[in-house]
């Protein structure tokens, strides 16, 4: 099979990527499962934030807001986001912290603002009073329809004459008269640029093509959900305290909780720990009035990190069209339409959109080769 371009990895990463580079370049869409989004992509909290410690991430993420408020016309049946709010609580001690948060999220034009700690009962009630004095809300944060959101990127990338395959694992990719060959069960593809976007099994891809790796960690994290008890929470926002030592977040009748880890781990499926669990629960019953007791479900995720925790979209010199884009670290759902607008951008041989530019994007801060990642 001819093409411009191969995407390696049908995720949220991949499909953005798919529905903006076919606009202007033949794809193909390759993931190894029998479905797309099986692993990151759809395990997410489902929460757009801005938030963000990493600096290049969260310019992205407000690059993204405007394309998740108010996508093409025709791009998806429903809307993409509903209103949720993100509040980050914390004791005196910690106002640095929350003055940091506040100033990440205005740094970047996001609304935010400091609430007291009567404010902050009256939006989540089931709060301790005694164990956080003040907060940080995002009024701005969403929440993400996350399965409406990849298949629009899917039903667009088709619509542009993307071919999308399943079962299509990849085994071998050479390079040869200028072009590479990506080999797969669903057969070889001959095309002139290939990306990897194959979230945890990035480097593996990268290993095949006789490229040196980016130096991708996969990190779990384990979540679980748990009903409250005589309240409707439904309307509550999302929150956190500001060390990170757990989060809550409401979802239909019930509520995810997580103990908000980050455990290094190979890439391949992943399984939620019940000590996790435990820890999680426990953390949040200190401060919560929440009593947990078992878990209406439990499951595991995977979010990728590179060293400086920011997300890798372009090339290396010695690399000739060989892209990745990889490295969203949890925040490939809410990050997807500035990071497949990128890469878009850059193999197509494009200057990044103007709302990334303007938030001071550049491409060698997306860069594989940029300084303190492996090269």
């Amino acid at each position: 099979m001819q093409a411009d371009i191969a995407i390696i990895g049908g995720g949220m990463a991949g499909a953005s990527a798919a529905y903006f580079l076919s606009r202007g370049a033949a794809v193909v869409l390759l993931e190894r499962e029998e479905a797309l989004g099986l692993h990151s992509s759809g395990r997410s909290s489902e929460q757009f934030t801005v938030g963000i410690g990493a600096d290049t991430m969260r310019r992205l993420a407000q690059a993204s807001r405007s394309f998740l408020e108010r996508p093409p016309e025709g791009f998806a049946p429903i809307r993409l986001l509903s209103p949720r709010g993100c509040l980050t609580v914390g004791r005196t001690d910690q106002q640095a912290s929350l003055q940091r948060l506040h100033g990440r999220l205005t740094g970047v034009g996001a609304e935010a603002r400091y609430v007291d700690r009567n404010e902050a009962l009256q939006l989540f009630p089931a709060l301790r009073a005694d164990r956080f004095d003040s907060g940080v809300l995002e009024p701005g944060a969403m929440d993400i329809d996350v399965n409406a959101l990849l298949q629009a990127y899917l039903r667009g990338a088709k619509a542009n004459g993307a071919k999308v395959l399943t079962n299509a694992s990849v085994s071998a990719i050479e390079r040869g008269s200028g072009k590479w060959r990506v080999m797969t069960p669903a057969g070889d593809i001959s095309c002139s640029m290939v990306l990897n976007a194959a979230g945890a099994w990035v480097d593996e891809i990268t290993r095949l093509a006789g490229l040196e790796p980016i130096g991708l960690t996969p990190h779990r994290r384990t979540a679980f959900t748990f009903l409250p008890t005589g309240v409707d929470a439904s309307r509550w926002p999302h929150v956190s305290n500001v060390d990170y030592r757990w989060y809550v977040s409401p979802r239909g009748d019930s509520l995810v909780g997580s103990l908000a880890d980050a455990v290094p781990v190979p890439p391949g499926d992943v399984y939620p720990d019940d000590l996790d669990v435990a820890q999680g629960i426990e953390n949040i019953e200190q401060d919560t009035t929440f009593e947990i007791g078992r878990p209406l479900s439990k499951w595991a995720g995977l979010r990728n990190f590179v060293a400086d925790k920011n997300p890798v979209c372009g090339t290396r010199p010695n690399a000739d069209g060989f892209f990745w884009l990889a490295g969203q670290g949890g925040c490939g759902i809410l990050t997807s339409p500035a990071l497949g607008q990128a890469a878009a951008a850059l193999m197509l041989g494009h200057e990044l959109p103007d709302e990334q530019r303007a938030l001071g994007i550049t491409p060698n801060d997306l860069a594989p080769n940029r300084p303190g990642l492996m090269s």
